[in-house]
């Protein structure tokens, strides 16, 4: 849970932010499996299964990897797909499908080394579905993802961490913001800290600490431009 929110008061301030741009709100799903719910455009929320879909579109088919998902005008340099959905309603999302937020993973220079901290919160699956050759392909993201050699992505899980609450900056007036919205650190796999969702493992940002490990599969991941829907649900 975050430090310094409850979780009632954490969950009123995000599904209030998610309110103010509701789409069609609740419905049944298309085979009558349980109510549908958009609590904002680009997300579905399918609370029975417990799982989040947003809609993205693949923004990189080349070039190291820091994040899975951002936001448009943030990091498309070092992400395989842009959500246009504001980082707080995907935050608002997980909660309305069940899951609980932690905290971000972390790591600090210390005298005797780097110190690195996992993310905290509810582990998370995550799917992409897409078109290809006619037909629709749904798969984890880290099919999408190689290392340096080819190697595939291990199989692991992602967290939901929640990204972070701060003071505003002088310019935004009193208060607080809710820190991926400013930086678009949606899905996270390098650790920045402030990521809604973020990879199980530390990895800094920082290329002294951790060289760059990641890549986009160029042989698999669609052309740049493709409609995708991201999946985000309970670790199968």
């Amino acid at each position: 849970m975050h430090q310094r929110f409850g979780s009632l008061v954490l969950t009123a301030i995000l599904l209030a932010v998610a309110g103010g741009c509701a789409g069609p709100g609740a419905a049944r799903g298309p085979d009558g499996d349980g109510p549908v719910v958009r609590p904002s455009e680009g997300i579905t929320v399918r609370p029975r299964e417990r799982q989040v879909e947003i809609e993205a579109w693949v923004c990189l088919d080349a070039g190291w990897l820091e994040q899975i998902a951002c936001s448009p005008g943030t990091r498309e340099h070092e992400a395989l797909v842009v959500i246009k959905a504001r980082p707080s309603n995907v935050h608002a999302a997980l909660l309305l499908a069940g899951f609980e937020p932690g905290t971000p993973g972390e790591w600090v220079y210390q005298e005797s080394g780097v110190s690195l901290t996992p993310p905290a919160g509810d582990p998370l699956d995550i799917l992409v579905r897409y078109p290809r050759h006619g037909q629709i392909i749904e798969e984890p993201i880290g099919v999408w993802i190689v290392d340096a050699e080819g190697a595939a992505f291990p199989n692991d899980h992602w967290v939901f961490g929640g990204s972070s609450f701060a003071e505003n900056l002088e310019w935004m007036g009193p208060g607080e913001h809710f820190v991926a919205d400013e930086t678009g650190s949606i899905i996270g796999l390098v650790t920045f800290g402030d990521e809604v969702v973020g990879y199980q493992r530390v990895i800094a940002d920082q290329e002294a600490v951790h060289p760059p490990e990641w890549q986009v599969n160029s042989d698999h991941v669609p052309p740049i431009g493709t409609r995708v829907t991201l999946i985000l649900r309970p670790v199968s």
